[in-house]
């Protein structure tokens, strides 16, 4: 036998059954079945054929029989004795399984009931037809199977049907089957040449004496000729290989019939849809598609039917190939020796084969596409094949010696990979009966082979060799056994480190069923598992009157060897094709799961490791075994890790878990070999193989973590601590941050969180082990841990720091837990702690706060911590609030000198004049605006004007909870000249008026608060409001009913003349400093309060002042006296007189500077801003028009 390019010996692909139905069939001179004279049948031999009926008994040697006779044979003769007869059964047995391939053994199928169901005719019709001398021999012509049924095709002209139990092969064991009925073609006795059966169409094509005839399936009735008429002068037929028979609703029919092709088409009728002529006689076709290769008595020749459809010239459609073998003549003779019948056949996909011969010894199989180029190599053969066949991807042929040769059509040099039937062995007799003479391929059929028995597969010996022959094993029958090899078994020493070896005594209790179910009356549930031990047998050896099966070796089988051999590629593609072509076959089952497994473990000991991991995912690896190869994982998971020997495996699969052993020898041998001596190189790759099997490892426990959430997962339940907790290990190595945090915070993780802690604590993976922590539940150690990491303590990177500490006990919300952590945070991070005190600590927590020692604590850290923790007291209603709202308010005093007044910042000025000026522009566009009322609408400008605002609303409190002399003093020695309204209105509280109004006229320009403390004291905005005496007469007041007008009630109310002429004499002393506003003040006031005040007063006007500014008093002083007339005479005269010095003083001035015009655009030269309806003033000096305050 050839062996493979890399002298590997190619794997044998079939394994040979000889069902032996050995048939008795009948003459076709008779119309019963008949029994060949000269010699005695197989079945026969074996005592299991009853005598046929023929000539008289005395005339007949004798012959061995059955126990009983049948009731239509007219007389019987003695049968062997039982000693004889098994015996001789024996005997036979012997001779036919020596004809076989070493390793194989027989079953046979014998007809016991044939002969006594044959004889249907009376026995004198029977006794009168064998009267001849002489009988011919009915000979099996052709087979077609379908399910159950087997059809036999005769030389008699007849067709037999019977059913056959699924047989099992390689056990000499009879199955149950009976034959049916049998069928005349009355086409003249002539042999039946070809049958091909439709399973779905429910009909049987047969080609008998040049005519098709078509009967139904399984009866055997004649098809109705009106629907399917017989088809006479035929040579051959095909059918389209490019459908599937068992399948098929519709088959195309391919006749060669006189001097011309037809086409047929198949269905619940016959049509015909083409008709090709030809030139010559056709001998063999066969059909793909659109295309017929053919041989007639010229040439070999491929029609494309497409093309012979549309164009006119036939010949433009068929492509010669080359000339069919001639008759010559034998030089030796000089006789005219016929040529052997050509042959062609389909080979693949628009792929064709035909033989040829120059007429010696050898002969070639010529492989074409239909274009008629040879992509493929061309077969050899020693002699011309009787009958040749394809079974992708084999080509099987039989010579006329009876010898069948399988050769690969994948291998560059078409290898010979098997061979059957060597004739050398035995007498003539024994060689011509069970001599091949014809491949038939059947439409499927299903055996088993039953390779999980130990009587059929060899049982591996203690040197791992076979016991019988001491040749290397395939270990098939154990692959799914307990997997205990031998050389292990003593291995269970006390001091065996390995981490399995002393729990493989408890493996035996995971034993499993090697292939699944072994009953062969379920290969109709199962055959379309092609991993199973159910294959297919669609090819039928016919020998004279038995029938050979080649069933394809099971592919498990060829897989495995495969696998060992290294071959993965080859090995993939077998399981590859089966679970494309059967949808039955799930690669979740444990024969592809095992070749998977195998491949990847393969790969895993070349330290291919990607290419391990695609097929672990795919074969589904159990992921315990996978970590017993990491001794370091194996110690970290301690007993959470079940024993290997405990693990379910196939035996063949833990063989080479024991190679491994230790996946760091592996890679420490792995670098060695591929680094030489150079240390350097051999630790540095020692470190990426080591990466890489570990990133390996990662990704596939990742698998097996998503397999496990579905319902049909593959893997024991306990599995997911084990995955869960060597996965988080394994990202803590490979430093995969994301997916450690993914899992340690997910909520349905399954890490053993004592393992793991310990592990994440001793690499200082301090961050992860708090994670861990966090996702149970465990508080306190996880804010130890972010304590010690946050103080330095420990050092882990990763850690979110003090932004996540503070997330995390924010939403713990326990007060207990807030309440201790805050009193932390004071002494690490003060403005920490304030957020936690002002958003989760809740007022009972904050009450209950020693503050005297916070704030001592606080106290280093400034004014404005200490003044955000006072007013979290103060909020919280602190037992001593008065206290510390004193306190809180010396704090605001001390943030707002340093805002505005610090020493040698320019910006503090730059904002302290920003305040200030804009309240005087402000003012003198409205002199009723206080300072406290500016600042409402701009306390948002910056920082300080909320600041100050938010002082005057708690100073400016009806019954403050605070020491106003403390305040007063802290004001005055911390921001005497900033807080000049805060200083007023602490005075007024005080009951110190007079220095109230002094300050607010004086230095704070605060005119119109205090026209409100002086003059109406009772509005509510008035800062007299602030002073209890004057709450106390307000009070009085209101409650009187006495109160006659409004002016008696402003008297009573403090609205006094006294305080009129006090105020107005403070704005004339304004005079001095700002001329205009004291002339703007005395005006207004004078126009109001006119009857606090006597028209003396005009004495103390300034002699400069214009007479506008005190017309109004003037004239409602006027209107006053009891000489009205005269007062309107003296109003009359002062205003002409007014009118004329104006119109002189216009005349002046337009006389001097020219006229000026101004319009509603115009702006302020110094404030630049619109003058709108503000009174302003023209300079002649500078001929710039100002706001009269701005002058």
């Amino acid at each position: 036998m050839s062996s493979t390019n890399d002298g590997r010996a190619p794997a044998e692909p079939y394994i040979m059954q000889p069902l032996a139905i050995d048939l008795q069939l009948e003459d076709s001179t008779s119309s019963t079945w008949g029994i060949r004279a000269r010699r005695q049948s197989l079945s026969q031999r074996l005592g299991l054929q009853s005598l046929g009926i023929g000539k008289e008994p005395k005339e007949k040697s004798p012959e061995p029989s059955t126990a009983s006779q049948t009731n239509t044979s007219p007389q019987s003769t003695p049968s062997l004795s039982e000693h004889e007869s098994s015996s001789k059964v024996e005997e036979d047995k012997q001779q036919l399984s020596s004809s076989l391939p070493t390793g194989h053994s027989i079953a046979r199928i014998e007809d016991a009931q044939m002969e006594s169901q044959l004889h249907s005719q009376p026995p004198a019709q029977s006794s009168t037809s064998h009267s001849s001398a002489k009988q011919k021999s009915v000979k099996i012509e052709c087979v077609e199977i379908t399910g159950e049924n087997m059809f036999v095709g005769t030389s008699d002209g007849h067709v037999v049907h019977y059913t056959v139990a699924t047989p099992e092969i390689e056990l000499e064991q009879i199955p149950e089957h009976f034959k049916v009925h049998s069928v005349d073609l009355k086409l003249g006795g002539k042999r039946v040449e070809q049958m091909i059966a439709f399973p779905t169409l429910c009909r049987l094509v047969v080609l008998c004496g040049s005519t098709v005839v078509f009967y139904s399936l399984p009866e055997l009735r004649p098809v109705p000729a009106n629907s399917m008429p017989a088809i006479k002068g035929v040579s051959c037929i095909a059918y389209d290989e490019r459908i599937q028979r068992s399948t098929a609703t519709t088959a195309i029919l391919c006749v060669a019939r006189m001097r011309g092709v037809y086409i047929y088409r198949l269905s619940t009728d016959l049509k015909l849809e083409q008709e090709v002529a030809m030139e010559s006689s056709v001998a063999s076709i066969c059909q793909y598609g659109n295309y017929v290769c053919l041989a007639d008595t010229e040439t070999y020749k491929i029609l494309d039917l497409a093309k012979l459809r549309t164009l006119s010239a036939p010949e433009d459609g068929q492509l010669i190939l080359m000339p069919t073998q001639q008759p010559r003549k034998d030089p030796v003779t000089g006789k005219i020796v016929r040529p052997p019948r050509p042959r062609t056949l389909v080979v693949g996909p628009n792929e064709f084969m035909f033989l040829t011969s120059s007429g010696d010894e050898d002969t070639l199989g010529v492989i074409v596409t239909a274009m008629g180029e040879a992509l493929r190599g061309t077969l050899q053969f020693s002699s011309y094949p009787k009958s040749v066949a394809y079974d992708d991807p084999y080509v099987i042929v039989v010579f006329g010696s009876g010898q069948v040769e399988v050769f690969d059509t994948r291998m560059p040099e078409q290898t010979l990979v098997q061979s059957f039937f060597d004739n050398s062995a035995g007498g003539e007799t024994d060689v011509e009966a069970r001599r091949a003479r014809r491949l038939c391929m059947v439409s499927g059929f299903h055996v088993s082979t039953n390779i999980s028995r130990p009587e059929v597969i060899e049982v591996q010996g203690l040197d791992g060799t076979n016991a019988s022959t001491g040749s290397p094993l395939v270990d098939i029958g154990d692959l799914f056994g307990t997997g205990l090899s031998p050389k292990h078994k003593t291995e269970t020493s006390e001091h065996d480190t390995s981490p399995w070896t002393s729990a493989l005594s408890q493996s035996h209790h995971w034993m499993r069923e090697a292939l699944g179910d072994n009953n062969p009356n379920d290969a109709d549930s199962r055959a379309g598992k092609v991993l199973s031990r159910f294959v297919n047998a669609n090819l039928v050896i016919v020998s004279q009157d038995s029938l050979h099966f080649l069933a394809d070796k099971p592919q498990l089988v060829r897989v495995d060897q495969l696998i060992r051999e290294q071959r993965i590629e080859e090995a993939v593609l077998i399981v590859e094709k089966a679970l494309a072509s059967d949808p039955t076959l799930s690669s979740a089952s444990d024969e592809v799961s095992y070749c998977f497994q195998m491949a990847g473990m393969v790969y895993f000991k070349n330290m291919l490791f990607d290419d391990s991991l695609h097929y672990f995912c795919r074969g589904n690896l159990d992921p315990r075994a996978l970590l017993h190869l990491f001794p370091e994982y194996s110690r970290y998971l301690g007993t959470l890790l079940i024993p290997f020997g405990r693990i379910p495996m196939a035996a063949g699969l833990r063989r080479i878990f024991y190679e491994i052993s230790d996946v760091q020898k592996l890679i420490q041998t792995g670098a060695e070999q591929l680094s030489g001596d150079d240390n350097e190189q051999v630790e540095a790759l020692r470190e990426t193989l080591k990466s890489n099997v570990l990133e390996v490892a990662e990704r596939y426990l990742e698998h097996c973590k998503a397999q496990m959430k579905h319902r049909d997962q593959p893997f024991a339940p306990d599995s997911m601590p084990v995955i869960d907790t060597a996965l988080a290990r394994l990202y803590a190595e490979n430093k995969h941050d994301e997916k450690q945090r993914s899992l340690l915070l997910s909520r349905d993780n399954s890490i053993v969180s004592d393992l793991a802690c310990q592990f994440f604590m001793e690499s200082e993976n301090y961050y992860y082990c708090s994670l861990l922590y966090k996702m149970q539940g465990e508080v306190y150690k996880v804010l130890d841990i972010w304590r010690r990491i946050l103080l330095g303590k420990l050092h882990d990177p990763r850690s979110g720091g003090l932004a996540e500490y503070l997330q995390y006990i924010q939403k713990t919300n326990d007060q207990e837990l807030l309440l201790n952590e805050y009193y932390w945070l004071v002494d690490f991070d003060v403005g920490v702690s304030l957020e936690v005190l002002k958003y989760d600590l809740s007022d009972t927590s904050v009450a209950s706060i020693d503050a005297d020692k916070i704030i001592q604590k606080m106290e280093k850290y400034g004014d404005q911590p200490l003044g955000a923790f006072i007013e979290r007291l103060l909020t919280a209603k602190h037992k001593r609030a008065t206290h510390y709202m004193t306190y809180l308010i010396k704090v605001y005093v001390r943030q707002l000198r340093d805002y505005y007044m610090a020493d040698g910042d320019e910006k503090a000025c730059e904002r302290r004049n920003a305040v200030e000026n804009g309240y005087k522009y402000a003012q003198a566009e409205n002199l009723n605006l206080t300072f406290r009322s500016y600042l409402k609408p701009v306390r948002n400008m910056d920082w300080g004007t909320n600041l100050r605002a938010q002082l005057l609303e708690t100073l400016s409190t009806r019954l403050p909870s605070y020491d106003p002399s403390s305040v007063l003093e802290c004001i005055e020695t911390e921001a005497k000249d900033l807080l000049l309204t805060e200083r007023a209105m602490l005075l007024v509280i005080l009951n110190r008026i007079s220095e109230a109004a002094d300050l607010l006229v004086n230095q704070c320009g605060d005119y119109a608060e205090a026209e409100l403390l002086l003059l109406k004291p009772e509005a509510l905005v008035s800062l007299a409001q602030l002073n209890q005496s004057q709450l106390d007469a307000t009070s009085s007041v209101l409650h009187q009913d006495s109160i006659e007008n409004a002016d008696d009630m402003h008297q009573m109310m403090g609205t006094t003349k006294d305080n009129v002429c006090k105020l107005l004499h403070m704005y004339l002393e304004l005079s001095k400093n700002d001329d205009e506003m004291a002339a703007r003040l005395v005006s207004a006031m004078l126009a109001k309060y006119f009857n606090y005040v006597d028209i003396e007063v005009l004495n103390d006007i300034p002699d400069h002042w214009p007479y506008s500014i005190v017309e109004p008093f003037v004239i409602r002083c006027l209107q006053k006296t009891k000489r009205l007339e005269r007062g309107s005479t003296t109003v009359r005269s002062l205003h002409e007189s007014l009118a004329l010095a104006s119109k002189v003083d216009m005349l002046e001035a337009a006389k001097e500077g020219g006229t000026v015009t101004l319009d509603f655009s115009q702006t302020c030269a110094k404030c630049k801003k619109l003058l709108g309806s503000s009174a302003f003033v023209y300079e002649l000096s500078t001929q710039q028009v100002k706001h009269i305050s701005c002058t």
